[in-house]
């Protein structure tokens, strides 16, 4: 069984996957390549939608990454 710091870890890891797969589909379309802050809640929003979890929660792990 997985204790709280395995499932952390894994979460943090697919939602990071997740977030590289999104941008990277999208970024030829960005001004720019990167996302502006409208494009970054639009893509955590569907990202939180398709793993299951909340949309701030995606805000975090992503940027404590870029952070």
């Amino acid at each position: 069984m997985l204790d709280r710091d395995q499932i952390d870890t894994f979460a943090r890891d697919e939602i990071l996957s997740a977030w590289a797969e999104a941008v990277a589909a999208v970024s030829p379309y960005l001004p720019g390549g990167h996302p502006m802050p409208v494009d970054r809640i639009g893509i955590a929003r569907r990202i939180a939608q398709r793993l299951g979890c909340a949309a701030e929660r995606v805000h975090e792990v992503v940027g404590a990454a870029d952070g």
